[in-house]
């Protein structure tokens, strides 16, 4: 039976947006002036939910990663592009000197590539914490030096 790999892959790209989108909700809201108070509110009147991802961030640092390489520089347009900014395809593919469907594939191949560099990320990250915390300073809220 063939499965269709891309939609798993822009699955995950969709899922990485939103993630990006609602990581401000986690921070307390900026206090306005009393000017800014006075006018009408502008956009959403209720905040999208936020969800808890523990692949996410492990992806995010990859995307950014990758980013930054100038070897991946077509495929992290391409994936940005689609993904983030919905650029017009037509366009992106111009000026790449492309056809539209290469476009997709780039963004799909930049995606399996931070997913792999992701779980590399995290690999790293485990083996450099440390297994067992200290339960006696966990507990501890009032610690003096």
């Amino acid at each position: 039976m063939y499965i269709d790999e891309s939609n798993e892959w822009d699955a995950q790209a969709g899922r990485w947006v939103w993630w990006c989108r609602t990581r401000r909700l986690f921070a307390p809201p900026v206090k306005s002036n009393i000017l800014a108070r006075l006018q009408p509110r502008r956009g959403r009147s209720v905040e999208p939910d936020a969800f808890l991802d523990a692949e996410m961030p492990f992806f995010n640092m990859a995307v950014h990663a990758l980013c930054e390489h100038p070897e991946h520089a077509q495929e992290a347009a391409a994936f940005v592009g689609v993904n983030w900014y919905e650029v017009n395809i037509k366009l992106l593919a111009h000026e790449q000197q492309c056809a539209r469907g290469t476009i997709y594939n780039r963004a799909r191949r930049f995606a399996q590539r931070a997913h792999s560099l992701a779980g590399t990320i995290r690999k790293v990250q485990e083996s450099m914490s440390m297994l067992e915390c200290s339960t006696e300073a966990e507990q501890n809220t009032v610690s003096v030096d």
